[in-house]
């Protein structure tokens, strides 16, 4: 392969049709602020059974297709047993030899004919975006459950998937500063708790899918030794790179507040024991204790920063499900924070995604409020009879106001 870097991967539009929720009508998500730039901190917001969680499986499932060549299911049920299909655009820009190109890049899957578009985009719509063509990829289905390749004839769109081929399992060697520039989305579901592992099955071995890939998926931890956080960190610990200090060091900084006395948890991660294999949280007081035995919020915030900094490369797309989850007010605001935080400090590579339903998330988030290489963007997620009804109730307090 020649020498290529990845510059940007940074989502624009999602175009919904036919899945989970959205039947009615095609639902267009807008990822980008008020300049037609990308979006790095995003918040969907709905009541429940509106579609978040629907759109962040949709984006992992369509995520999972890069590096891939053929296909019999993309493991998402309104694409391989429904009529439902979507369209991510992403904005891609790539240094290859020397020479940087900018594209358009839309990710198609599901159910769709022969011209595998739910938005086209011309000559000047790539402009717009600072892009010189439009380019697809994707596995789109016909009436006969075949799959088949989308972007099979493109040059630019085939070696940038053998580029994502290549790549997997590439060492990742950082931990929130690795030097990878391939593109990864990072997927965590409502449901981080922590599980006890069954001793037998214990070993230093490293866990599943270690190192490069395009799409990591994460929910309950614990129920198998290779995909369990005790065995990520006996396997960073076993590495001696540098990795399991600095992840220590996160999770006693971001969930246990060590050293700050007005907020510390009266606890910290303190390292690995031996037999069985597993971590060490200890109290102040000197007693001892599993992953699984903390609080479910500590036990989600564990999860998501210790597999976030684990697996993230230069240019990682972070989607976090209800990140407000089994947390007290405070530490809501907190994780907010420090996801945004994240973003800003790897301006531009990293985008956040938050599906929430929480008020207080809301209005922390402060869409309006303009925040140093922060560019933020939100979306609410109502039927359209919901919509119709804010429309009425914003029509008749506006005509109420003309007559007073």
């Amino acid at each position: 392969m020649p020498d290529v870097f990845v510059d940007e991967f940074a989502p624009l539009f999602l175009t919904v049709d036919r899945v989970g929720p959205f039947q009615a009508r095609m639902e267009v998500f807008d990822f980008t602020d008020s300049n037609d730039e990308p979006c790095n901190a995003y918040l969907m917001i709905s009541k429940n059974g509106r579609g978040k969680t629907t759109v962040m499986e949709m984006l992992a499932a369509m995520m999972g297709m890069l590096g891939t060549t053929e296909c019999t299911s993309l493991g998402f049920e309104a694409f391989d047993r429904e009529r439902g299909r979507a369209q991510w655009d992403l904005r891609v820009t790539l240094r290859q030899d020397g020479v940087r190109e900018t594209v358009i890049l839309s990710l198609v899957a599901g159910f769709m004919g022969e011209e595998a578009s739910l938005r086209p985009w011309g000559e000047s719509d790539c402009k717009t975006y600072g892009a010189v063509r439009w380019c697809r990829f994707g596995f789109v289905r016909n009436a006969f459950s075949r799959y088949s390749m989308v972007g099979r004839s493109d040059p630019w769109t085939q070696n940038f998937n053998l580029l994502i081929q290549s790549a997997l399992g590439d060492r990742l060697s950082g931990f929130e500063s690795d030097a990878l520039s391939y593109p990864t989305l990072i997927y965590f579901s409502a449901y981080r708790n922590i599980v006890r592992t069954p001793d037998e099955e214990r070993a230093i071995i490293a866990p599943r899918d270690w190192n490069y890939r395009p799409v990591h998926l994460f929910d309950v931890e614990g129920h198998d030794w290779r995909d369990s956080l005790d065995n990520l960190l006996v396997w960073l610990k076993w590495l001696d790179d540098g990795r399991f200090d600095k992840a220590v060091a996160v999770i006693n900084e971001r969930v246990f507040k060590v050293g700050d006395p007005t907020l510390s948890a009266g606890k910290r991660l303190k390292g690995i024991r031996k037999e069985p294999p597993e971590a060490i949280v200890e109290s102040d007081d000197g007693q001892q204790h599993r992953l699984d035995r903390l609080s479910s919020g500590e036990k989600s915030l564990v999860q998501l920063y210790l597999r976030l900094g684990s697996h993230m490369t230069q240019n990682t797309i972070v989607l976090v499900d209800e990140p407000e989850v089994h947390l007290h007010r405070s530490l809501q605001y907190d994780v907010l924070y420090t996801l945004t935080n994240l973003a800003q400090q790897h301006f531009p590579h990293v985008a956040v995604f938050l599906a929430t339903h929480s008020e207080r998330m809301m209005k922390a988030y402060a869409l309006n409020q303009a925040e140093h290489n922060l560019r933020k963007g939100a979306y609410i997620i109502e039927t359209a009879e919901e919509e119709n009804q804010a429309e009425r109730i914003a029509a008749d307090a506006a005509a109420k106001a003309s007559t007073q």
